[in-house]
């Protein structure tokens, strides 16, 4: 037995587990590039999102103020009372109080927007560490395979020109699976991105049911109760109508073959609390419920568009799976008759074929 012939088989059992670890952990690369590059989208909208918080802030104090004018002046009232004009005062109280609390809404629906990226920062950043070190162990498994090549090919030996020619449809193999993999991982996150906007879409749909009872049972004298219930109802649907959308767009960054255009406009019906308070009245009441049901109907087609955003992702998704499992045989394929052609090298060094020079991997 030569001395390449005792080589090959002495590394047999490394270079099988090298292999097994590059195959474990070909994903590490693209994958890891997707999320570096999702990372840096998110930690962009946080800031967008922080600067946004800190106008709104601004002006929620400057309309606090205008507000308070009014809510509290006991003087300007009367004055406005005694020339006969309390009609006129009551107007400017309610635009007042009305653009105060639209945006101390606009503050809150932006802080929960920024709650809901910073905990997608937390998760991706946890995703990453898991690919960084998977990353490290493809590289050392290459960087081990390298050497342990380099030991066995070392020396002057001719050239062999057919394991050239397989070692490039290697390389090929290699990329083309990379490529479908940065596709089926981009697919994979915005289908999980989907099903999180579609889950937020149905907790909207249930918002604006309580929303609808509350407003029934306050055209039959529910009172200031059934008032404050609606009102936390169209809240809370609304908030997640925006976060669905915020999901969907992400989910858009990750495939863009996610057509944001197909989501229809929501219009959330908004209530008014001076209105509320002195002109409650069943006819206000039964206008306000007839907003919510309009409302109710957006909803719900919005949700339909969602789950068909779902579904269509799914089928991408479904595809991009097959591909990689595809170009992955292609791949391990691809190896394989590198490792026989190499082989072959060492049977023909061995058999006498005389100097050769082989192509390190």
């Amino acid at each position: 037995m030569t001395s390449i012939e005792s080589k090959i088989q002495a590394a047999a059992a490394e270079n099988a587990a090298l292999l097994q670890t590059l195959r474990e952990t070909d994903h590490a690369a693209p994958d890891l590039d997707n999320q570096n590059k999702f990372i840096a989208d998110l930690e962009r909208q946080i800031l967008e999102s922080s600067r946004v918080i800190s106008e709104l802030d601004k002006k929620r104090n400057k309309e606090l103020k205008d507000h308070e004018k009014y809510r509290d002046s006991v003087m300007r009232r009367f004055a406005y009372k005694a020339t006969g004009k309390r009609e006129k005062f009551t107007q400017r109280a309610d635009k007042e109080e009305k653009e105060y609390f639209e945006v101390l809404q606009q503050c809150h629906r932006e802080a929960e927007t920024r709650k809901g990226l910073e905990q997608m920062l937390r998760d991706a950043h946890d995703v990453k560490a898991q690919l960084e070190t998977a990353s490290r162990r493809h590289r050392q498994a290459q960087v081990d395979l390298d050497g342990l090549y380099s030991s066995i090919f070392e020396g002057p030996t001719p050239s062999f020109p057919e394991e050239d020619r397989i070692e490039e449809v290697a390389r090929e193999a290699r990329d083309n699976y990379h490529q479908a993999r940065v596709r089926f991982e981009g697919e994979l996150r915005a289908l999980q991105l989907l099903e999180q906007a579609w889950k937020s879409m149905a907790l909207s749909v249930r918002m604006m049911q309580e929303a609808v009872s509350a407003s029934h049972w306050d055209m039959f004298g529910g009172g200031s109760m059934a008032d404050a219930m609606e009102r936390s109802a169209l809240h809370k649907a609304d908030i997640a109508v925006r976060d669905a959308k915020m999901l969907a767009v992400q989910a858009q960054k990750q495939s863009p073959s996610v057509n944001l255009d197909s989501i229809p406009n929501v219009q959330m019906a908004q209530g008014n609390i001076m209105s509320d308070v002195f002109f409650d009245n069943i006819f206000t009441d039964m206008a306000f419920h007839d907003k919510i049901r309009q409302s109710q109907q957006q909803v719900h087609r919005c949700l339909d568009a969602h789950a068909k955003l779902m579904r269509e992702s799914k089928e991408r998704y479904d595809r991009l799976k097959a591909e990689v499992k595809e170009r992955e045989v292609m791949l391990d394929s691809a190896r394989s008759a590198l490792q026989e052609a190499r082989a072959d090298v060492f049977r023909r060094v061995g058999g006498g074929v005389g100097e050769t020079q082989v192509c390190k991997v």
